[in-house]
């Protein structure tokens, strides 16, 4: 009878155990901290031996892969960023000193990702040639593959 109940205990707890997570189908953007990040600032030892960007535990996106000093936004969610639904992207809009008008560009999360809370957001080479500028203001939609918003964040001026 011993033998019996433990085995049922045991594929209770294994079963309990495999069961996959909910798909989040919603998040929140708890902060949003931006400024701007020298190039410097993202090498780590193993890229000298490497030659090899190593992002260690952090998400970064960037208009301009093959720059990285840039204007970034860092956003802090209230989830794990592994824990968002395939497909996830970021819309992102901003005004800067560049144009007038607002820029908008479409981040794709990478498919491998952390257990980070944190994405960077980097506007990057042509799209921040100054480091002095400053956004006047910017707005965040983060969305599944179907286009569904997940969480959306502005600042303070988007509004006016």
């Amino acid at each position: 009878m011993r033998i019996l109940l433990l085995v049922l205990f045991s594929l209770l707890c294994i079963s309990c155990a495999s069961t996959k997570k909910p798909v989040l189908t919603s998040v929140a953007i708890l902060d949003i901290k931006p400024r701007y990040i020298e190039a410097e600032a993202f090498k780590r030892a193993a890229e000298y031996l490497t030659g090899k960007e190593n992002l260690g535990d952090r998400v970064i996106v960037r208009t301009d892969r093959s720059e990285r000093a840039g204007y970034y936004f860092v956003l802090i969610l209230d989830e794990q960023v592994r824990d968002l639904p395939a497909g996830t992207y970021i819309e992102g809009e901003f005004y800067t000193p560049k144009s007038l008008d607002a820029q908008e560009h479409i981040f794709q999360l990478p498919s491998k990702i952390s257990k980070s809370k944190e994405i960077f957001i980097g506007l990057t080479g042509e799209d921040w040639p100054n480091e002095s500028d400053i956004p006047a203001a910017w707005r965040f939609k983060i969305k599944n593959s179907n286009g569904e918003v997940l969480a959306t964040k502005k600042s303070y001026l988007w509004s006016f």
